[in-house]
């Protein structure tokens, strides 16, 4: 029976890869120390994989007992998965009961009962353990007459649990092997399981690609993956070599580096002291900057004293000036108020005598806007009247222009019809004719015969 779900991905899934991974890196290494000698073989290098030999050429078991291995390896592993999910299908049964037959649904629980009752069992005896073989004591969720049983009892209805367990998983098994569609809904449904569990099938995995690339392997191949190795082996110590070449570059330059470095301290050293003895001097114009700067402000402010005297003085004249407009203002503005109010008042004899004008005007204008909607009306029916009449004439104009045609049609037709009886009379006349002369001269050549 095959594997329903596939194996999780393992670094070395074959026993090469788990040969030849430690030592990957420094190949890798070698290879690009010998590419920068020569460019075309670090792109041959590139195209091919230089692993690739170690992997089988054949891709399929050809033999039967080949076959049969594997197929007794897959089964095992399979199995293996399904019973790593009984701990977790048992306690849950409902959730299964759609995918489960009823036959499976029974034997699980008694399975699950075995399972409460085996680990009930064990936790007592690991407390007749903790105990030091104590006499027995009461125990409850035991059934039968185990309410009281010693050490030696407990380890005999252990391994009696232990045959039941081994007698309901064989069985479980075997229903789940014969019913294929029920074991890949219940693997597609169910993935929890303990660590070690996943651990055990992994490893199982791992030992099926082993097993199967031993297989796929023949003699032949397996001495050329040995000498291919141990070329690699000598080419990792060649490559060691040059590394500690390269190593020892590596020291020299960096000796070359740390005097450099040394070199330019002491340069930064004599900056740093250059650049003390500048902010000393720095310092030192600082200082006298701000004594003049403080001489400067004195003179400023005495300065400025005479000119706010100078500025207060002007400010008093200016509002001596400011009181007299003051003054001259309000005088021109009373002028301009009284002069406002008899503006005002004549404007509201205007505004009267206006509204006086516009009432009669409205008064014309509603008359004259009575007259012309009558006028309107008038208007309107005499024009449906016109369309009426408009529409007849129109009417009878188109039966006029339909009857002219036609008659002239008819003319046209009576001049071609006329036309044509004269040419076919013209013809008949010349055929006639025509036959006429014919039997004349036939009539003359039958008198010149006789």
């Amino acid at each position: 029976m095959a594997s329903i779900v596939d194996p999780p991905p393992n670094p070395y899934n074959t026993r090469s890869d788990a040969l030849v991974g430690g030592r990957k890196k420094n190949i890798d290494m070698y290879h690009a120390i010998q590419g920068q000698g020569s460019g075309s073989n670090a792109k041959n290098s590139k195209k091919e994989d230089p692993l690739k030999i170690l992997d089988p050429s054949s891709k399929k078991l050809v033999t039967v007992e080949s076959q049969r291995i594997m197929a007794v390896l897959d089964d095992c592993i399979t199995k293996t998965r399904l019973v790593t999910l009984l701990p977790t299908i048992t306690p849950n049964l409902d959730k299964f009961a759609s995918v489960l037959t009823s036959d499976m649904m029974s034997l699980l629980q008694e399975h699950y009962q075995l399972e409460l009752l085996f680990s009930r069992v064990f936790a007592l005896q690991e407390e007749e353990e903790t105990q030091a073989h104590t006499s027995s004591a009461k125990r409850g969720g035991l059934d039968g007459d185990a309410e009281q049983m010693s050490y030696e009892s407990l380890c005999q209805y252990r391994s009696q649990l232990q045959q039941q367990l081994r007698h309901s998983t064989r069985s479980i098994v075997r229903l789940f092997s014969r019913n294929h569609t029920m074991l890949d809904a219940v693997l597609k449904q169910v993935s929890e399981r303990p660590p070690a569990a996943s651990s055990l099938i992994s490893t199982m995995n791992n030992l099926r690609g082993i097993v199967m690339e031993r297989l796929l392997t023949t003699r032949e191949e397996e001495e050329e993956r040995g000498n291919y190795i141990h070329q690699i082996i000598q080419r990792e110590a060649k490559a060691t070599v040059e590394v500690k070449k390269l190593e020892g570059l590596l020291q020299e330059a960096s000796a070359e580096r740390d005097a450099e470095l040394s070199k330019k301290n002491t340069d930064i050293k004599k900056l740093k002291s250059d650049l003390a003895q500048l902010q000393r001097t720095s310092n030192e114009i600082n200082k006298r900057i701000k004594s003049d700067s403080h001489k400067q402000e004195a003179t400023d402010v005495k300065t400025s004293e005479g000119k706010c005297d100078r500025l207060k003085q002007s400010i008093a004249q200016l509002r001596q000036q400011l009181a007299q407009a003051v003054s001259e203002h309000r005088q021109s503005e009373q002028g301009l108020r009284s002069r406002k109010i008899k503006t005002e008042s004549a404007l509201e004899t205007w505004i009267a005598k206006y509204d006086t004008d516009m009432g009669e005007r409205q008064d014309e204008y509603e008359q004259i806007e009575a007259v012309y909607k009558i006028e309107k009306q008038q208007l309107e029916d005499l024009e449906e009247r016109f369309a009426v009449l408009e529409e007849e004439y129109n009417r009878i104009m188109e039966e006029r222009r339909i009857a002219a045609e036609r008659k002239a049609e008819e003319e046209r037709r009576m001049r071609l019809l006329t036309k044509a009886a004269v040419v076919i009379q013209a013809h008949w006349r010349s055929f006639a004719t025509r036959k006429k002369l014919k039997q004349k001269k036939k009539g003359k050549k039958g008198k010149k015969g006789k």
